[in-house]
């Protein structure tokens, strides 16, 4: 699985956009998850429809206008240990990529497999996780 979603303010360029993606993916990648698992999309949203507290929870500087919330569904079950992995792989390939750590949000949450499709109706399959 995981399934992605990223909000930014407007006005990020398709180029940012896709190393954004190709971070995450590459983070995904080194996390266990296979090469052609990849589900994305982005949300970009103006000033006024993006409110993300400047300095929760204990930042000592505030985030800058690049600030990206970064959602990611996961298989229910996965185990804690996998989803510190990505976090942690996730925020290093961002930083390569110029994004300021105070700037990157992520938040995890789980689906049943039971309760997703990839295609033509059929039940997800499981992930053959590395």
């Amino acid at each position: 699985m995981p399934l992605f979603t990223v909000t930014i303010r407007s006005g990020r360029t398709t180029e940012e956009k896709d190393a954004i993606s190709a971070a995450i993916h590459e983070a995904s990648v080194s996390a266990g998850y296979p090469e052609d698992d990849q589900f994305q999309r982005f949300i970009s949203l103006d000033n006024a429809d993006l409110r993300i507290s400047p300095r929760y929870p204990d930042l000592q500087k505030p985030r800058s206008e690049n600030v990206l919330m970064i959602e990611a569904v996961l298989s229910s079950g996965t185990d804690e240990e996998r989803k510190r992995l990505l976090l942690s792989a996730i925020v290093a390939r961002l930083q390569a990529t110029g994004a300021d750590p105070n700037d990157i949000i992520v938040l995890f949450g789980e689906i049943d497999r039971a309760n997703s499709s990839f295609s033509g109706g059929r039940p997800a399959l499981p992930v053959d996780v590395r």
